[in-house]
């Protein structure tokens, strides 16, 4: 990933990247979309918390459920929950996105992050599948023409070929 990329996720989700420390992203650009998401829903908790402890200190009139106090401890409660990143790459074609700590919540959302990878492509986000030439990759049909061309042989006599189906 762009070190750009990287430095707009910790960013936009100061608190996971805080808790975190250096981490290598070590995956295309691809899948940014996906991991902003992933990261957002892992920080959701926490920045609702923070979100009402702030309107509550801001609004000393407003009537609220929990006293300041409550939502403080909601705060340290949510950031204490907040998983730490440990790896972040690319393996047999898909995302794995390795933590530490964490609700059994964040890690379905990890899951779900990882599923969705195998079918974007890696290199633009657009749709994709799992394709293999030595490693898996998922990739567009764009981008698995301009990686292998090897695969789609030129064609000069004009006539459009459709590939060949397993079946025939």
């Amino acid at each position: 990933m762009e070190e750009q990329k990287f430095e707009e996720l910790a960013k936009s989700h100061p608190d996971l990247f805080q808790k975190t420390g250096d981490i290598e992203f070590s995956i295309d650009d691809g899948w940014y979309d996906i991991i902003d998401v992933l990261c957002g829903m892992l920080s959701y908790r926490l920045e609702n918390a923070k979100s009402r402890l702030k309107y509550a200190m801001e609004t000393p009139d407003a009537k609220f459920i929990k006293s300041i106090a409550e939502l403080e401890k909601d705060v340290a409660d949510a950031l204490e929950e907040l998983p730490t990143i440990a790896q972040v790459k690319e393996k047999f074609g898909t995302l794995r996105f390795y933590v530490h700590g964490g609700t059994a919540e964040m890690h379905n959302y990890i899951d779900f992050a990882e599923a969705m990878t195998s079918r974007t492509c890696e290199r633009c986000g657009n749709p994709g599948k799992s394709r293999s030439g030595g490693w898996v990759k998922v990739l567009c049909n764009e981008h698995h023409r301009e990686l292998y061309p090897e695969d789609y042989p030129e064609d000069t006599s004009g006539v459009l070929h459709r590939p060949k189906l397993v079946e025939e």
